[in-house]
Order: C-alpha cells, then sequence, then structure tokens
C-alpha cells in the first residue's frame, strides 16, 4: 500500500507505508503550514509500517513545528505497527497522550 494522507478540518491521518522517501516529500508537504496555521494534528494510527528514518523525518516536522510555538499534536501511540520503531528510535516522545 502507497502513502495516502486524508484531510479532514485540521486533521491529517496518514495511512499505509511510511518509508524515508515519502517521510520527506511528507514533512515538505507540512512545511507550507509552518506560517498558515496554529494547530495541526497529524495521526499516525494507520501507519502499517514505518522505517526509522521515517521516525526521525516525523520528529524534526514536530521540532519545526514547536519551534515556531504552533500547536502541533502527533497521534498514534497505540498503533503496534509503529510502536517499536518509535521506541528505537527514541522518537515516541513526540507521540501525544492526548486524543483529539
Amino acid at each position: 500500500m502507497a502513502l495516502e494522507l486524508n484531510h479532514k478540518n485540521n486533521m491529517y491521518e496518514v495511512s499505509g507505508i511510511l518509508n524515508a522517501l515519502n517521510a520527506i516529500a511528507l514533512k515538505k508537504h507540512f512545511e507550507q503550514f509552518l506560517t498558515e496555521v496554529d494547530d495541526l494534528i497529524l495521526s499516525l494510527d494507520n501507519v502499517t509500517t514505518m522505517a526509522p528514518s521515517s521516525a526521525f523525518t516525523i520528529e524534526k516536522l514536530y521540532l519545526d513545528f514547536i519551534k515556531d510555538r504552533k500547536g502541533f499534536q502527533i497521534i498514534g501511540r497505540e498503533n503496534k505497527d509503529i510502536a517499536m520503531v518509535m521506541k528505537d528510535t527514541k522518537t515516541s516522545y513526540i507521540l501525544s497522550d492526548d486524543r483529539y
């Protein structure tokens, strides 16, 4: 399954395989919003596979958003398909405990 991005209100839901190439494309897509939005939710609940490099790319996106004091919430803590990668790369701290 290719990566799919769905938008509803201020939430973006990522579905499919998150690899090095499409994670960079996803990051570039969201960088457009750095100056345009105050709050954004990124859901990783439907990501089926995540490469370690993707976790670092998503972490960089998160750090860029919060550096500009934007509201950015990444959900997906309950997704067992990405849990080990996030843990192994020490990037699970970016996943919100709160649900939307």
